[in-house]
């Protein structure tokens, strides 16, 4: 006998004997056992028998409704019942339906913290990786209602703060054309005279005078301390009685050098919008961004104090990213730049000066072209760029 028939056949009814009467036997078939067989109950009068098979859940109309109707996507989408196939239909008509795909994600990528976990629950919810990736990028997918997400982000936003607390991946041909080739992030400290064309008629005396001991308007400017392969210069800056390091690319006569050197993956622009990232979604392990001038092309940051690292410390940057720096990895920021020099430890809490060559990884934001750039993050639009977001989500 097969476990369906078992099943079928295994009741609480006792078989009838000479001595049972009509009556009692009567009011044991009228109150059946109940077997599980699943979630969804069909009703079978089988000897007395009430049989619940597994059923396919609810249909896409309805459970679509319910997701239009709920407060919180994601928690309905966790706790529906349905095939995977049929799930997958669920999330295209999300994507495809203008208010419905807009609230969806604003409410996946409002909390980056979450995302990890979101990405596991629609993976085993559609089926896996293959049809998770595959909702991404076809047609009224997730990566092209994002993108119309983005498009609309992009024209209401006020200041360059609103797009970078979402991603820290703008091109930079895109601040400039919403924002002017001379946007700015944050403010110049208190004690710089004149505001931002203060500061920015400070710059370029410094920029000409490389004397470790000038001063002017406020800014007492120290040694140039270098800037490695990037082609970035850095300098001690002081203000009042507060220590700052400044970064900057000489580069600014030719707009078009200085928009291409801007785009390099380790410039003072895209150190700038990681680091503004980071401090808008609450991370405090790197620097402290104070302001940031694209007229001048460069930057002012708080000066972190503590003492590097020894080698040993930072030999495993994929340790180091789930220990000494943890919590980065949950906004999705990847830390690649193993380099002494780079960290400092003040009580017992490690942090990095330079966000260097770091990449950006979050499934609910994929680049998209023209707004963002791919190098050097995963986060393009390609099917390895989903695929490492899937993976690196588990």
């Amino acid at each position: 006998m097969n476990n369906i028939s078992s099943i079928l056949f295994k009741s609480s009814v006792n078989p009838p004997t000479k001595s049972t009467n009509t009556q009692t036997q009567n009011n044991r078939i009228s109150k059946p056992t109940q077997i599980i067989l699943g979630t969804s109950l069909t009703a079978m009068a089988v000897g007395g028998i009430y049989i619940a098979s597994k059923g396919r859940g609810i249909s896409v109309d309805k459970a679509f409704q319910q997701i239009q109707n709920a407060s919180s996507y994601m928690e309905t989408l966790k706790n529906i019942k349905m095939q995977p196939k049929n799930f997958k239909q669920l999330m295209f008509k999300i994507t495809s339906e203008e208010k419905t795909s807009e609230k969806f994600i604003k409410e996946v990528i409002s909390n980056p913290r979450k995302s990890k976990e979101n990405v596991r629950i629609l993976n085993k919810k559609i089926g896996g990786d293959k049809e998770l990736m595959d909702w991404m990028l076809r047609p009224n997918g997730y990566q092209e209602a994002y993108y119309k997400h983005t498009k609309k982000l992009y024209n209401d936003a006020k200041h360059p703060d609103e797009l970078i607390k979402t991603s820290p991946n703008w091109n930079i041909w895109k601040l400039t054309e919403k924002f002017g080739n001379d946007f700015t992030i944050g403010q110049p400290p208190q004690g710089v005279s004149g505001g931002v064309d203060g500061y920015r008629n400070i710059f370029y005396q410094a920029l000409s005078n490389s004397n470790a001991g000038f001063e002017s308007g406020g800014m007492k400017f120290g040694d140039y301390i270098g800037g490695g392969l990037s082609g970035k210069a850095i300098r001690k800056v002081e203000i009042g009685d507060k220590k700052y390091i400044m970064k900057f690319q000489p580069e600014l006569g030719n707009q078009n050098l200085k928009d291409d050197i801007s785009m390099k993956s380790d410039s003072t622009f895209i150190n700038a919008q990681i680091d503004r990232y980071l401090e808008l979604n609450e991370s405090n392990k790197g620097p402290k961004l104070v302001f940031f001038d694209y007229k001048t092309n460069s930057s002012l940051y708080e000066l972190t104090e503590g003492v590097a690292p020894n080698k040993n410390e930072i030999n495993d940057i994929l340790e180091l990213n789930k220990t000494s720096l943890k919590g980065l990895n949950d906004i999705g920021i990847y830390y690649n730049d193993v380099n002494t020099g780079n960290f400092r430890i003040n009580d017992n809490n490690m942090t990095f000066i330079d966000s260097g060559e770091s990449s950006f990884v979050d499934f609910f934001k994929p680049g998209v072209a023209g707004y963002h750039f791919t190098l050097p993050n995963l986060n393009g639009r390609s099917i390895s760029d989903t695929a490492a977001a899937i993976h690196l989500a588990k």
